[in-house]
């Protein structure tokens, strides 16, 4: 027997708090303020369960909000009033690109019986407003209005089951004035029952003729390789990935936004291809016969703009796999298209391997992948023990991966430091990095450790970003000291947005900053702030923030002399 959501009346703002409890969401990001005050009001009844954390400005909730979504599966709630919560855009966007379920919670901003009369906020999309349902459903999956109390509960559950059905992705609710007045019940119509945290989602089965197809062309290959985009992450297929890579002993490369959907220590892994991959990774790749794609777009930083030395339908064969019927054969056609989630495909795939493939088979396509290791090397760059001064950023990202636990989840910023990252850092856990492939938003390093850190308190968590992305997100450290949220910051200080400085070569422009000591900045805010200058200083550093109870920023003083042209793939270029 099913159970009505609700056995009592109740206000709005408290039926919408019971349908958040109900789907197991355990936190929401935000700023009160405007309409959406009694639902904060509600949600202090609540805090055995849901968790409220006060940002400072609506970003850094977007980005929290989608962060938390991304490493759990359950959707991150980022709530504020009206046309502020327009700067949690950053979040959504990432969310939309990079499927992050996700609810965005604001309000119209309308006050009836006078939302005609000289409007004052609001966003209805009447003369004289702005449209606020346009302008979030070009960033969303799905956009509600409840103009009703009824509308109002009723557009929470279909916002959670629309955010994590399918591909996931970010969804708001936008509440009318009148949806948040009066009460809702027992006798609500149409009836609300009980969801539970697992959302009903609709069943996809899987081409049996398909996957056998898909079995075959893999198990005869010579030089299979897989490619694991973010869509392996958010069906947490981890373990079934790297099943398949072994019963196949295929290589496998990552997306950008699929890095640490292996761990690179593996021996299978061959890090992040595309414009910005390992050089082992793009050989892996160029050189395979038969590419198992999983959970990626393909899109074009993936694929050195189309390189076809890089990949090619004419010279291989391509299986790809998605949760989204329209992502399958996008950028490539595939010679067999699976559709499901990564966890669900991927595990029958294994399944259907196990007999096609035998240890004579693995053994040569493991020596194979030795061979390119030992020709292009893996994650074994001098720079990465540098003992230049002023220390070169490849020393701070090798530090990291020398020193950081290996569950440790690692989130960076936009802009040059992500794509030393993605080149350099090798991370040593599935599920352990985290960055903004899909927009590529800077500011976006501070929330995301915040959000990582809420997501699993027992875990280190350490936000990476540049000088640049620091003085957007650096509110966030007030979060971190007023929620008590134990975060990791290092900064690469290099007086200048790298990349940009850089892609100006030698027209530089609004691209460089004062020296700043970011230590210092961060103590004054109560926290711990450490200024390393010297390489030696590194490592004791990350031990230091890491092995601590507060927020600690580390400062490096960074080389501006490094450059991105550096880590881009001749095939890019």
């Amino acid at each position: 027997m099913h159970e009505p959501l609700l056995g009592e009346d109740v206000s709005v703002a408290e039926g919408i708090v019971r349908v958040l409890e109900d789907a197991g969401i355990d936190h929401v990001f935000g700023m009160p303020g405007g309409l959406t005050l009694p639902i904060f009001d509600a949600l202090y009844d609540h805090t055995d369960t849901v968790r409220t954390v006060l940002v400072r400005e609506e970003t850094r909730a977007g980005v929290m909000a989608e962060v938390y979504g991304r490493l759990t599966g359950r959707p991150g709630v980022a709530m504020g009033q009206g046309a502020f919560l327009t700067t949690a855009s950053v979040g959504a966007i990432e969310a939309h690109l990079s499927s992050s379920p996700m609810l965005l919670f604001g309000c119209l901003s309308d006050s009836p019986p006078y939302s005609l009369h000289g409007p004052y906020q609001a966003g209805t999309g009447a003369p004289g407003t702005w449209d606020a349902p346009n302008l979030f459903g070009a960033m969303t999956k799905a956009t509600y209005v409840p103009r009703t109390p009824e509308e109002a509960v009723h557009s929470v559950q279909l916002a959670i089951k629309t955010a994590t059905s399918g591909e996931p992705g970010p969804v708001a609710v936008l509440f009318g004035a009148r949806s948040l007045r009066g009460k809702v019940g027992p006798d609500l119509r149409p009836t609300l029952y009980r969801r539970g945290a697992e959302q009903p989602k609709v069943p996809v089965g899987i081409d049996t003729a398909a996957l056998s197809r898909a079995a075959e062309l893999l198990a005869r290959a010579e030089r299979p390789v897989i490619i694991a985009g973010g869509g392996v992450r958010n069906a947490g297929a981890f373990e079934d990935l790297h099943r398949v890579a072994s019963v196949l002993g295929a290589a496998v490369a990552t997306s950008a936004n699929g890095k640490s959907a292996i761990a690179e220590t593996d021996p299978l892994a061959v890090g992040v291809y595309g414009n910005f991959g390992t050089p082992l990774a793009n050989a892996v790749v160029g050189a395979a016969d038969v590419v198992l794609v999983v959970g990626s777009k393909l899109g074009p930083t993936d694929t050195a703009n189309e390189n076809p030395a890089l990949l090619d339908p004419r010279r291989q064969q391509l299986v790809h796999i998605d949760v989204e019927p329209s992502n399958l054969s996008w950028s490539f056609p595939a010679d067999v298209a699976l559709v499901g989630d990564a966890r669900t495909v991927l595990s029958h795939l294994a399944e259907e391997l196990g007999g096609r493939t035998s240890a004579a088979d693995r053994d040569h396509r493991l020596a194979a992948l030795n061979e390119a290791v030992a020709e292009h090397g893996r994650f074994e760059q001098p720079e990465l023990s540098s003992t230049a001064v002023p220390v070169l950023p490849q020393r701070v990202i090798g530090d990291l991966s020398r020193t950081l636990p290996s569950n440790a989840i690692v989130c960076c910023d936009a802009g040059e430091n992500r794509i030393f990252m993605t080149h350099y850092f090798q991370s040593t856990g599935a599920n352990t990095f985290v960055q903004p492939a899909g927009v590529g938003a800077m500011g976006y390093a501070i929330p995301g450790a915040l959000a990582a850190k809420l997501a699993f308190p027992d875990r280190p968590a350490i936000g990476l970003c540049g000088d640049g992305g620091f003085g957007i997100g650096m509110n966030g450290l007030m979060t971190a000291r007023e929620e008590h949220i134990p975060i990791t910051v290092v900064v690469l200080n290099n007086q200048a947005l790298g990349w940009v400085y850089h892609g100006q070569r030698d027209r530089p422009i609004a691209s460089s900053f004062a020296p700043y000591d970011h230590a210092a900045i961060a103590r004054s805010m109560g926290i711990e702030g450490i200024r390393v200058e010297r390489p030696e200083e590194v490592a004791p550093a990350i031990g230091r923030a890491v092995a601590s109870d507060v927020p600690t920023v580390i400062d490096v003083v960074t080389s501006l002399d490094e450059t991105f042209v550096k880590v881009l793939s001749p095939l890019a270029r």
